[in-house]
């Protein structure tokens, strides 16, 4: 009510002698070198009592980025949410560029909350500091008006919640120059009155984000811009995955009794395994398509939930280890999770092979929709128009309830009449576990948290987010060339993956790190996660990992090579943990968002006993211990330490 009496008098203060900004009536008034700046923001928020948040983003016809053809980017998708990501990096830029000498770095998270840092985070609720890093797109360093300022928090911000941020004068122009104030945010200052829709639309809120600055000795004065802005709420982001998990339990039956397979054996020469079998299995197809076709979306039903349309065929490949024709007892189900873009039969792949020999466990895995081999081209199509993400982030649905359906399968229909030697089964349908490397240990925590059945998960190289991420992995330039091209200012680019990450929220892993470890995805037993990370990976970036493992709050499980900003540490054993390991490329990694130099410790981690041993013991004991022998845990520099390669 207050909000409305203030806004109403402001309203009706406007005459004739308002002040005319330069900015269009459709941009944010602010500050900043693009229409959107910077981003995200209350600019683009209005009230709604129908939403959780009692807030809807509301970002006008012509505000985000148009591509190299013209086409403008629909903000209609985004509209419909109550919030903006709780994990995309928040965006501004200046036209002088900026002087990124003082920006908190991310090994030093502890000043962002000093006065040393000119960026400020105050989550509103509570109006405390948030620990984050700030840093400038090293890719656009050549074009200072649009490279992107990142203000990237140490983990993902709470859900439904309003913040503010802030940029202090101590920060810079290229040269020392003072930043230059967007006349919208000097005129809020000032407490002139502008004929600006949108940013007499704000104003009201400043009265609350100024003495929220005030209270840790910022004055208004001391800014070069300050913003507010409301995450969505979290159960708005899980919306689609815990819907679409109803609709496919429904449809698979009691253990998978409803759903049925094809197989086919494989010749393969690896003596620790006995059989490799390729074959496809029902699953619910919730997408208008069964293939990538560029028409491919979520079917939805009148209430906007994702529904089945009925079973579609998809591929498994699944391999017997020699050890389970002999066991004593029943061995394991370990469901496989695949790399970047590729398919189920990386299953097969000599990483699930050695661990499936050495842990004594069938290994069955599918393709992941949404970023597998198949959808590849539909990915290109994405970058080059932002307005085709349903074709990745639709998908992604798509690609979840797929594995949904396999644990369902594996442990009943094909536990009965294919893991099985002279005509028993070999496989125990109540110890399923999950294992994953690499995009299969991102996405992997994910399956792992919305799965009724499975309890323990290994996710290798997991982490969140995408838009933190992918710029730090030497993946992304093959990619980032298509989108670049697509969208050939440096700035709009930023933008753009802060808005696909909007979409990931949906079902990366954004959408569980904050509740799998403690209460949970609805409807669904205690989880464990077991994170495997190597200091320097060239593909997934450690401020990623260790971004996910602070978000789920478990302990960093030591001796270790050294303890990550923020994380807490135990000898073990622990039922969840992360375990670093060093190969002595450390000092390889960049400063900033771009990629360590190309070298194996992606993989290396796949490749050593004491993993496999840490695995196998987890998985049979729920402990999470470390077996590496060095003084600093898994130093892999000292010989034998990580145990002989396998």
């Amino acid at each position: 009510m207050r909000t409305l009496l203030v806004t109403t008098l402001l309203l009706a203060a406007c005459g004739s002698d308002d002040l005319d900004l330069a900015t269009p009536d459709h941009c944010n008034p602010v500050g900043g070198t693009r229409c959107m700046t910077p981003w995200p923001s209350a600019v683009f928020e209005v009230d709604d009592s129908t939403t959780a948040t009692g807030r809807r983003i509301n970002v006008p016809a012509g505000t985000l980025p148009k591509n190299i053809d013209g086409i403008e980017f629909d903000p209609a998708p985004y509209n419909r949410h109550d919030g903006f990501s709780s994990s995309a990096p928040l965006i501004a830029a200046f036209e002088t560029g900026i002087d990124g000498s003082n920006l908190v770095h991310y090994t030093n998270y502890a000043a962002s909350i000093t006065d040393a840092s000119p960026t400020v985070l105050i989550n509103m609720e509570t109006g405390e500091l948030v620990p984050h890093f700030a840093e400038l797109d090293a890719r656009v360093a050549d074009d200072p008006a649009h490279q992107a300022l990142f203000i990237r928090s140490a983990k993902m911000l709470a859900g439904g919640t309003r913040y503010v941020a802030a940029i202090r004068k101590t920060l810079k122009a290229p040269g020392g120059g003072e930043l230059p104030i967007a006349e919208g945010f000097q005129a809020l200052i000032d407490g002139t009155i502008t004929t600006h829709p949108l940013l007499e639309k704000v104003r009201p809120r400043y009265l609350e984000i100024f003495a929220a600055l005030e209270a840790h000795g910022i004055a208004k004065t001391d800014l070069v811009v300050a913003w507010d802005f409301t995450t969505a709420s979290r159960a708005s982001v899980r919306a689609d995955l815990l819907d679409a998990r109803t609709a496919t339990l429904a449809m698979t039956g009691t253990n998978g009794s409803a759903l049925d397979f094809t197989s086919t054996d494989m010749a393969q020469g690896d003596t620790r395994i006995a059989r490799r079998i390729d074959g496809t299995f029902d699953a619910p197809l919730f997408l208008t398509n069964q293939t990538a076709s560029l028409s491919t979306k979520l079917v939805r039903d009148a209430d906007g939930k994702p529904m089945a349309t009925g079973l579609y065929r998809i591929p498994f490949t699944a391999i017997i280890p020699t050890c389970a024709l002999s066991a004593s007892a029943p061995v394991p189900i370990m469901i496989y999770g695949h790399g970047l873009m590729g398919t189920g039969q990386q299953a097969a792949s000599g990483g699930t092979r050695a661990a499936s020999a050495e842990i004594c466990a069938v290994a069955i895995g599918t393709d992941m929709r949404g970023m597998s081999e198949m959808d590849v081209p539909n990915i290109v199509t994405a970058l080059n128009d932002g307005n085709q993400g349903h074709l990745v982030f639709d998908v992604l649905v798509q690609g979840m309830m797929n594995h949904i359906a396999l644990v369902q399968i594996a442990r009943g229909p094909m536990a009965q009449r294919l893991f099985t030697n002279n005509g028993a089964s070999i496989v125990d349908p109540e110890k399923v576990y999950y294992y994953g490397i690499s995009q299969g240990g991102i996405m992997g925590t994910t399956v792992c948290a919305i799965d009724p059945v499975i309890k323990r998960c290994v996710v290798q190289v997991g982490a969140i987010n995408y838009s933190l991420l992918l710029e730090r992995s030497r993946d992304w330039p093959r990619y980032r060339i298509t989108l670049n091209g697509a969208y050939p200012n440096g700035l709009d680019v930023s933008l753009m993956l802060n808005l696909m990450q909007q979409e990931w929220d949906r079902t990366e892993p954004t959408a569980v790190a904050d509740v799998i470890t403690g209460e949970g995805f609805p409807n669904t037993p205690k989880k464990q996660v077991f994170m495997q990370v190597a200091i320097g990976d060239d593909e997934v970036s450690n401020v990623a990992s260790e971004y996910q493992a602070r978000t789920m709050d478990i302990p960093l499980v030591t001796p270790s090579p050294y303890i990550p900003y923020g994380m807490t540490t135990s000898a073990g054993p622990v039922p969840s943990g992360m375990i670093l390991y060093d190969f002595g490329v450390g000092g390889t990694i960049p400063p900033a968002n771009e990629a360590p130099p190309d070298n194996d410790v992606h993989s290396n981690i796949r490749n050593k006993k004491a993993t496999t041993d840490m695995m196998k013991r987890f998985y049979e004991s729920g402990e999470i211990v470390n077996l590496c022998t060095a003084p600093k845990g898994c130093d892999c520099t000292v010989a034998g330490a990580c145990g002989a390669p396998i």
